[in-house]
């Protein structure tokens, strides 16, 4: 009797650890798998981010090289603005330095030359000067204008005229220009142009460069 609860009293227990390391296996066989599930999604998912990421890089490089160089055209044209003025303003300077009293009077000397050669002495000549320059001028001028034109001229002072003058004719229809102003504006107008086409190069420079980006 004795013998058989031993072998019952064995077998229970070795039943029970043999379904307590089934129980076990199954266990760490689960496990495994939903771990190996787990790495696999996360893997999944990390390549997605560094997918999306690598088109975000992409889409933010893309607008920042647009963006920059857009900025960069900004301020070439800035820059080409600046530079019109500049020109402007030497354009100008040099203009009224290149005026001076001696070119004035001849000038003036060739104009009168002319409006005799087409027999226009009869029409009155009014030349209009800065103050400073009909002094400086009221004599050499109208004395070599009225040479040419007998006595039709009037030599008058302009406040609104720094340097250079202009020429009208009897109702004060002004039919020459040669004022500081509009020299040194026609001298721009031929100059600009080629300014501007050499800041549209680099320009146009810096959009194939960004293009390439």
């Amino acid at each position: 009797m004795a013998d058989e609860l031993q072998s019952l009293i064995e077998r229970i227990q070795r039943e029970g650890i043999e379904k307590a390391e089934a129980d076990a296996a199954a266990i760490v066989t689960r496990a495994k798998a939903k771990a190996a599930e787990i790495v696999k999604t996360a893997e999944t998912q990390a390549q997605a981010l560094l997918k999306q990421a690598d088109a975000d890089a992409q889409v933010y490089t893309k607008r920042s090289t647009i963006t920059l160089t857009q900025a960069a055209r900004d301020v070439l044209i800035a820059v080409g603005q600046g530079l019109e003025s500049i020109l402007d303003e030497v354009i100008r300077k040099q203009v009224g330095q290149a005026l001076s009293p001696e070119t004035l009077k001849a000038m003036l000397g060739r104009i009168a030359q002319a409006y005799a050669a087409h027999g226009m002495t009869e029409n009155r000549l009014t030349v209009l000067l800065s103050p400073d320059d009909q002094k400086s001028l009221a004599r050499l001028v109208e004395a070599g204008v009225r040479d040419a034109l007998g006595q039709g001229v009037d030599l008058r002072a302009d406040d609104r005229i720094v340097k250079g003058f202009r020429i009208s004719i009897q109702d004060g229809h002004v039919v020459h220009d040669f004022t500081e102003g509009t020299i040194a504006e026609a001298i721009g107008a031929l100059l600009k142009p080629h300014l501007a086409e050499i800041v549209h190069r680099a320009a146009q420079g810096m959009a194939t460069g960004a293009t390439k980006a």
